[in-house]
C-alpha cells in the first residue's frame, strides 16, 4: 500500500503539536522531522488554513492545535453540544482580538448573554452571562434581528420601544431598519456607543447545520478613535462563519 508522504507528515505534526500545548515553531518542526523550511512551512499554512491549526498571538510566530481538530477529535456526545463548541472558538477569539467576546441568543425583545470569554488583560464590561441587553442598541441584539427570518423580525420592530441609553442609541425605528439593511449587506453589526457610552462592539450570525440561526457572536472594547472598526467588523465576520461551519453548516457563499 502506498502511503502519501505529505499527508503522513501533516498527521505527524499534529500530533507533535498537540503535544506541546504551549505552541511549536517552525523551526522546531524542521527539527523534528528533518524538513526543508519551504517543504514545513507549506503544510503548517496549509493546516492554518483547514483550522487544524492556529497561530498563538504573540511576538514568535508559534502553531497550536486548532478548533478543528478539536472538533474532530471530539466524541459525538460532545459534538452534539454546539455550546462547548463555541465556548472553545470564543475564548480563541478573545486572545487574537484582544476584546472580550460574547455569544448571546434572543429572548423575547432582549438578547440573553449566554457564554462569555475574557482576554489576558480584561476589559471591564457590564455584562455578565445570564443578563440581558436590548436589541436595538447592542450588536448581538441587532445581529439578531437583522438575521432572524422577516416574519420574527417584522413581529419584535411592531412592538419594541426605542429607548435612550447613550447620545449615539438609534432615536427611532426608521433609523433601525436603515441600520438593520446596512447590517445584512454587509455581514456584521456595530454598536457604537449605543449601549456604553465608551464602547464599541461587532457582532455577527451564528447558523446550525440546518441553516437555522443559533445566535450571534460579539467582541468587545473600549472605544478608540484611532481604531479601524471596519476591520474589526471584517474580523467578527469571518470568525462567525467559521463558527457556524464547526457547527455543521454549509453556507452557499
Amino acid at each position: 500500500m502506498k502511503i502519501n508522504r505529505t499527508v503522513q507528515r501533516a498527521i505527524q505534526i499534529l500530533s507533535y503539536t498537540a503535544a506541546h500545548p504551549e505552541g511549536v515553531s517552525l523551526d522546531e518542526v524542521c527539527g523534528q522531522f528533518g524538513l526543508p523550511r519551504t517543504s514545513a512551512y507549506d503544510i503548517l499554512v496549509t493546516l492554518v488554513q483547514e483550522g487544524m491549526l492556529s497561530i498563538k498571538p504573540g511576538p514568535k510566530q508559534l502553531y497550536q492545535i486548532g478548533l478543528y481538530a478539536y472538533r474532530i477529535g471530539m466524541s459525538y456526545p460532545d459534538a452534539s453540544d454546539p455550546l462547548k463548541l463555541i465556548g472553545a472558538a470564543l475564548s480563541e477569539l478573545a486572545k487574537e482580538a484582544n476584546r472580550t467576546a460574547f455569544f448571546g441568543k434572543l429572548s423575547g425583545q432582549e438578547v440573553v448573554y449566554i457564554l462569555k470569554e475574557v482576554p489576558e488583560n480584561p476589559i471591564i464590561t457590564t455584562a455578565t452571562v445570564g443578563s440581558t441587553a436590548p436589541l436595538y442598541c447592542t450588536s448581538l441584539g441587532k445581529t439578531l434581528l437583522a438575521f432572524s427570518p422577516k416574519e420574527q423580525t417584522e413581529e419584535l420592530l411592531s412592538r419594541m420601544e426605542i429607548l435612550p441609553r447613550t447620545r449615539y442609541t438609534l432615536k427611532n425605528p426608521e433609523e433601525l431598519s436603515r441600520d438593520l439593511s446596512l447590517i445584512r449587506a454587509r455581514g456584521y453589526a456595530l454598536d457604537f456607543r449605543e449601549y456604553e457610552e465608551h464602547m464599541v462592539c461587532a457582532s455577527a450570525p451564528v447558523y446550525q447545520r440546518s441553516g437555522r440561526l443559533e445566535g450571534a457572536v460579539s467582541i468587545s472594547g473600549f472605544y478608540r478613535p484611532e481604531d479601524d472598526y471596519e476591520k474589526v467588523g471584517q474580523l467578527i465576520r469571518k470568525k462567525a462563519a467559521w463558527i457556524s461551519r464547526l457547527l455543521g453548516y454549509q453556507s452557499s457563499e
